[in-house]
């Protein structure tokens, strides 16, 4: 394959990508040079140790030779083009932030909650919805990887915080309306998330349909007594006597 030389730009919120500064992508064959691709900008800018690279590969059967290996698909992905630099124990990828979706994820992530802590909430709902246009699919790249799992995992707990976060902006610029239509789609996704059934009942009683938001009420708690064993949370349950008392 030819070595990509010019600007090269990733993704990883989604299925993994990797594309040459005139757009055409580079493709990384097989399992292992994705993965190991994948642990790196998952820590862009920062070393990763050697021995997670190993864990991430093989688990906890590496071959003998796994040095030389590693050694050869690092060689591999610095032949397409990826910046990759041996650091002490471990490597290092280093990544503009406007070349990895990760990383500006983060800091539309970080602009927003600034904004959000100074009250400005439309400047807050706009990073918040740059930061989520970010994800390509709502599955990331390293879902087939069991090694890669558990980021994976707190990287989509991260996602679905930051859409509460920013439907709670748009519902303080008054937004309630719009946000109708996306509240029960969430509320029917995430059955367990309170702060959503919470968003959708404020969102529902802003627009008159104060007897709609109690039913979600219900049919939320019934999920979390069924499923969970537990009544509803201090919030849910404050949306729900505000509603009920009229306020």
């Amino acid at each position: 394959m030819t070595a990509v030389k010019e600007e090269v730009r990733f993704g990883v919120l989604g299925p993994l990508t990797v594309s040459a500064g005139d757009g055409s992508q580079v493709l990384l064959r097989g399992s292992l040079l994705p993965a190991l691709l994948t642990e790196l900008l998952f820590h862009a800018n920062h070393c990763v140790p050697t021995r997670r690279l190993v864990e991430v590969l093989w688990g906890d059967r590496p071959p003998k030779s796994y040095v030389s290996n590693l050694h050869t698909y690092i060689s591999r992905l610095r032949d397409r083009g990826i910046p990759i630099e041996q650091v002490g124990v471990g490597y290092r990828i280093s990544v503009d932030v406007t070349d990895l979706d990760l990383l500006t994820f983060h800091a539309e992530v970080g602009a927003g909650r600034q904004a959000a802590r100074a009250g400005d909430y439309p400047t807050a709902a706009r990073h918040f919805r740059r930061a989520l246009r970010q994800w390509r699919h709502p599955e990331l790249c390293a879902m087939d990887q069991p090694h890669l799992e558990l980021e994976a995992v707190r990287l989509e707990t991260e996602r679905i915080t930051v859409t509460e976060e920013c439907v709670d902006a748009e519902l303080a610029c008054g937004m309630a309306g719009e946000l109708l239509g996306e509240l029960d789609a969430l509320v029917r996704q995430y059955p367990l998330r309170e702060r959503f059934a919470a968003q959708f009942m404020r969102a529902l009683a802003a627009v008159g349909r104060r007897a709609e938001a109690l039913q979600v009420y219900q049919t939320t708690r019934r999920a979390l007594v069924d499923q969970l064993g537990i009544e509803p949370g201090h919030q849910l349950r404050h949306v729900h006597d505000m509603i009920l008392n009229g306020r």
